[in-house]
């Protein structure tokens, strides 16, 4: 680094040369130049897929999977709290108007907090990262889902 230094004092004292100075600055670009590594996290449209499709909470684990790869505990533990109150709280709703009409809208209104809240809070609206799979929690939640579905179906 030393000698780039000197090299750069040296050229600013004999004026600019024919390739000299940009061989210099192509050295210095290339030097500074680390490649970033980028986490593998679910994105925003699957955490809203899996809300509405299925519920707030299963949004919510995708949102709190990609908080643990980053290290974010005090979001993790948010967002859970955040899910159960907010499925609990949906729940009873839907059951003292006696509708399920409102079921999808509240569920896609869970998944605009999840993302829209959560996700800039602790991971950032700008952060770049590499798009992780879909297919394992897709299979998980409709394991989990099938017998409540059943149950709903024979009784």
């Amino acid at each position: 680094m030393k000698n780039i230094l000197n090299y750069k004092i040296d050229l600013k004292e004999e004026g600019p040369q024919n390739s000299d100075q940009d061989n210099l600055h192509n050295l210095e670009d290339g030097d500074n130049e680390i490649a970033e590594i980028l986490p593998e996290l679910y994105s925003k449209r699957v955490i809203t897929i899996f809300s509405i499709l299925f519920s707030t909470i299963f949004g919510a684990v995708i949102l709190m999977s990609n908080l643990k790869n980053k290290g974010e505990k005090k979001g993790r533990m948010q967002v859970l709290i955040f899910a159960i109150i907010y499925t609990i709280g949906m729940i009873l709703s839907l059951n003292s108007i006696s509708s399920t009409k409102l079921t999808l809208p509240l569920n896609a209104l869970g998944a605009i907090i999840l993302n829209e809240y959560f996700w800039n809070r602790y991971l950032g609206k700008d952060i770049q990262f590499e798009k992780k799979s879909w297919v394992k929690p897709a299979i998980i939640s409709i394991t989990v889902t099938i017998p409540f579905i059943l149950a709903i179906l024979y009784t």
